[in-house]
């Protein structure tokens, strides 16, 4: 799967990367970071796009703050 930026460049897809921005958000927080909430989220995003052969990084941001708001970690969001 590729990631239009927001540039419109195109990169593979990196949960990695989600892991990271949600892990840095999680820090700013008062409740720290939650690692395995932050790969579940990844996971259910890469899953949700898997099909897809591009996606905006819009598109995965919208999903990370609506999961995020679904879980305990609504600060994060």
């Amino acid at each position: 799967m590729q990631v239009i930026k927001r540039d419109g460049r195109l990169d593979d897809f990196n949960s990695e990367r989600i892991v990271k921005a949600i892990s840095l958000a999680m820090g700013q927080t008062q409740g720290g970071i939650d690692v395995n909430l932050a790969n579940a989220i990844a996971e259910s995003i890469e899953k949700t796009f898997g099909s897809k052969k591009q996606v905006t990084v819009y598109e995965i941001q919208d999903l990370v703050e609506k999961k995020l708001m679904a879980s305990a970690r609504k600060d994060a969001a």
